[in-house]
């Protein structure tokens, strides 16, 4: 049983593998979340967020893992944190692909950039929860952001 663990943790935190791509990974890690969000369409809202909890959870001790096995603090083939960032956004927006696209761009925008107060997490919290922090942080600012800017738009005349 100790051999599988850390092969499933690496496949978990590469989610699957696209985190060993050799151009773009966590592009790549972030399309997997547009999957996991269109997986969750018809969940419930509960289900959803109990779904997200959990890959969240798993995202945790699986960069956690590769953390350890690796020596390296951000390893660049975990890609489980872009993945779950991806989804969360995409699963606060309209469902319309336009929407998903903006959203997509937005959650990546923030993840890349990192800016205040997503660089606090990306600084200050080390290890796996650091790992997923600053991307669950990059989800909610651009999730609110395009919601506040939907409402804009739905109040034009």
């Amino acid at each position: 049983m100790h051999k599988f663990l850390p092969k499933f943790a690496y496949l978990l935190a590469t989610s699957v593998g696209v985190g060993l791509s050799p151009t773009w990974p966590g592009t790549a890690g972030a399309m997997v979340g547009v999957a996991v969000a269109a997986a969750l369409i018809p969940a419930s809202p509960w289900l959803t967020v109990l779904a997200y909890a959990a890959l969240f959870a798993v995202g945790v001790w699986a960069s956690s893992h590769v953390i350890f096995h690796t020596g390296t603090e951000d390893p660049q083939i975990v890609v489980i944190d872009e993945t779950f960032g991806a989804a969360v956004t995409l699963s606060m927006l309209p469902l319309d692909p336009l929407w998903w696209a903006t959203g997509f761009l937005a959650f990546r925008f923030f993840d890349v950039v990192k800016p205040w107060p997503i660089r606090i997490m990306h600084d200050k919290v080390r290890g796996g929860a650091g790992i997923m922090l600053d991307d669950a942080a990059a989800a909610v600012v651009a999730g609110a952001l395009l919601l506040l800017l939907n409402e804009l738009i739905d109040h034009l005349p």
